[in-house]
């Protein structure tokens, strides 16, 4: 039998923390390099301060300072990315889906060794019927869901596009360019942002005019950010056996959602 890397092996081997702590220094470190790009006074981000009021109780000042921190929010991953040259962002990306993917595969065979074995905590004897294990029949139909869910995370990994030096950029500014559509804000306008974030980080993509920006990060980047989306909505819809209780559901619900946006993270 093949042995199994255990998680803690796959993160020694692909060293995925050392990314997320950098991701998290890079964000914190240019916060208010970031903060005074979006909100500059020559931002197109100000056209829109009077338009989009949550309510008839909020001023306009509080609304563009929540616009503001939305997109600031949804930068984090898209600040590290901006910060590395074209074959660092490859690399982090190539790494990132390799130990991500190595997880996934791994979940899902050793699962596949508990479910193969029906009679797991429960031999029979020839003429000698035991009662149904309970417990394990519960655990069974929880791997069940799990087992389900890791072979379409499979499927779905199967089919990505090969990565390339944009692939972290487009899937980290999904949120953004998605919180701007939410916001109305016109695609000329999104495309102008976005150029000023990489003029202000001077991001290593010689080939970012505006037609470039949308056809090669816009348009992929609302695609990730769709698909990612109708997935985890999928999540809910799932069949779910009777015997699992209402709280059970609930947070294999949530922790897959939670596991979802981890491994897709890049």
């Amino acid at each position: 039998m093949k042995k199994l890397l255990t998680t803690k092996q796959l993160r020694s081997k692909y060293g995925p923390d050392t990314v997320i702590q950098k991701i998290n220094l890079f964000y914190e470190k240019n916060y208010d390099k970031i903060k005074s790009c979006i909100s500059d006074k020559s931002s197109p981000i100000h056209k829109y301060k009077d338009a989009h009021q949550i309510s008839f109780l909020e001023s306009s000042s509080n609304n563009k300072n929540r616009l503001i921190n939305d997109l600031l929010s949804s930068l984090k991953d898209a600040t590290y990315f901006m910060l590395l040259s074209k074959k660092e962002r490859l690399n982090t990306t190539q790494k990132m889906r390799a130990y991500y993917s190595g997880l996934i595969n791994n979940y899902l065979e050793r699962v596949k060794i508990l479910v193969q074995d029906p009679e797991l905590l429960a031999p029979k004897q020839l003429n000698d019927p035991i009662a149904k294990h309970k417990g394990v029949a519960t655990v069974f139909d929880i791997l069940g869901i799990i087992k389900k869910d890791l072979e379409l995370e499979q499927k779905y990994r199967k089919k990505m596009p090969r990565a390339g030096h944009l692939t972290g950029l487009q899937i980290s500014l999904g949120k953004f360019f998605q919180t701007l559509r939410l916001n109305r804000i016109v695609q000329k306008d999104q495309i102008t942002i976005v150029q000023n974030l990489f003029k202000s980080f001077d991001v290593d993509w010689e080939e970012g005019d505006r037609d470039n920006i949308k056809l090669s990060l816009q348009n992929p980047a609302i695609e990730y950010f769709e698909k990612m989306k109708l997935d985890v909505q999928n999540i809910s819809n799932y069949h779910y056996p009777k015997s699992l209780n209402d709280k059970i559901i609930i947070n294999m619900i949530e922790q897959n959602v939670i596991f979802k946006k981890r491994v897709r993270r890049f």
